[in-house]
């Protein structure tokens, strides 16, 4: 029954927030049916289960409310050399709503999780919603967020990115805002989402670095020159502050090298764990190899290809699941899940060929900031050649663009093919409705 808590206060939160941004009651159950599934998973996950490096980062939140002070770097704590910001959050969400024990700690850290897991539908729903007019292609868009196979994973895993991700989604929903509106509100707001996602995890790089593209390209247009500079001053003061500001907290003990002053504890790697680092394994996609591989059985992969690793990964996360998970059901769910996400990626690159009349100024921003995302991932792990360094949560918030661009696919095939764009809806919601069925358990 203590699990009822996290669940009807996030749902009571869900519901306030999205009437507030007008969203209507079908965006709504939508939000809530995807909160039941993940209260489903988190009835047969603690916090141990499907968090490989979960006692790391529960070891820095337990130094910070003990000590009130980072903690040591090493290689017995992964986690330790990253920026404070989620931690601190943990810790004091400790201190103040989970005092007095009366809910056990690692759930209350998964209660966090979820509302952070919340906080990144919310502006998944609104960056959708600024792309979209049709409502039936928004809620099917909506629908494969909400479902999404490692968003349900991720949404009661205790890591950094639970935090990380929704201020990176946040920086991607403001920067095209400004860049539409040219309201300095929204520049303001991406770039104090850009600052905290540079002390919460080193991938909002990512993100800065489109802030900072985005106003180098406004000067191209004279009248917006002269602001658009200035921005671009500000911005750079402001995001160098915030790289900076987790080694001032460490004085003495920063980080020796480049690499551990930028990535932290993932520099903390032995070289007996990198895999092939050629660059056919960047440049080819195993088709075969990625349908056989059910769930990251086989793990670590016997020839680590990029593309195989990420697409697999952006379903089932990079390490097994475990026993929970096993069986011949599993397996064949897994193989549907995996078919179906390769037939979107195809009915996106076919409908391509139909989108010589869409305005590359209206998705600059996304496309942008998509591609330094997916662009920082590949040198990290071209630096540092693992399988965890492939893992699509580094880059999660990508997966609304990508459900963005299926949306926009099946609405722009329909305009030639009725028949392909309803089969092509058939395959989102087959995808969602496997998802459902993989992590739904009735007791």
């Amino acid at each position: 029954m203590i699990h009822l808590v996290p669940i009807l206060s996030t749902a009571v939160i869900e519901v306030l927030v999205l009437r507030r941004l007008r969203f209507g009651w079908f965006i709504v159950a939508l939000v809530l049916a995807g909160l039941l599934v993940d209260a489903s998973y988190l009835a047969y996950t603690p916090i141990t289960k499907r968090s490989y490096d979960g006692a790391s980062h529960v070891f820095y939140i337990d130094f910070l409310i003990e000590h009130l002070r980072l903690p040591p770097l090493g290689i017995l704590c992964t986690t330790c050399g990253h920026p404070p910001l989620y931690y601190a959050l943990a810790a004091l969400w400790s201190k103040v709503v989970l005092a007095g024990g009366w809910i056990p700690h690692g759930l209350g850290l998964q209660w966090l999780s979820l509302l952070l897991s919340g906080g990144f539908v919310v502006f998944a729903l609104l960056l959708l919603r600024s792309f979209i007019e049709r409502p039936a292609i928004l809620r099917l868009a909506a629908a494969l967020v909400v479902f999404w196979p490692s968003g349900i994973l991720n949404s009661v895993r205790v890591h950094n990115d639970a935090l990380a991700s929704p201020l990176m989604l946040a920086a991607m929903y403001f920067i095209a805002r400004w860049d539409r509106g040219g309201r300095q509100r929204d520049f303001g707001c991406a770039l104090g989402a850009c600052a905290l996602a540079l002390l919460t995890k080193a991938t909002g790089y990512a993100l800065a670095v489109t802030l900072l593209l985005m106003a180098a390209l406004r000067c191209w247009s004279p009248s917006l020159r002269r602001d658009s500079i200035r921005l671009g001053v500000v911005a750079t003061v402001v995001l160098l502050g915030s790289a900076l500001l987790p080694l001032a907290f460490r004085g003495s003990e920063a980080p020796p090298t480049l690499c551990q002053r930028v990535l932290g504890g993932a520099c903390y790697v032995p070289s007996g764990a990198f895999v092939s680092n050629q660059p056919i394994n960047y440049l080819y996609f195993d088709v075969p190899g990625f349908l056989r591989d059910t769930s990251s059985m086989n793990y670590p992969p016997k020839q680590d290809y990029f593309w195989n690793g990420l697409a697999k990964s952006s379903l089932f996360g990079v390490m097994p699941l475990g026993k929970d998970f096993e069986g011949v059901r599993y397996d064949r769910l897994a193989i549907v899940m995996s078919v179906l996400l390769l037939v979107m990626v195809a009915v996106c690159i076919a409908a391509l060929a139909f989108s010589r009349s869409v305005r590359w100024q209206d998705y600059r921003t996304i496309v942008i900031a998509s591609a330094s995302m997916l662009a920082l991932l590949v040198a990290f792990r071209i630096v540092l050649p693992t399988p965890f360094h492939e893992d699509f949560r580094h880059i999660f918030p990508v997966l609304v663009p990508f459900c963005l661009l299926f949306g926009k696919s099946v609405e722009r095939t329909g305009r030639w093919s009725l028949a392909f764009s309803w089969a092509a809806i058939g395959v989102g919601l087959l995808l969602i409705a496997s998802s459902v069925v993989f992590f739904v358990r009735i007791p």
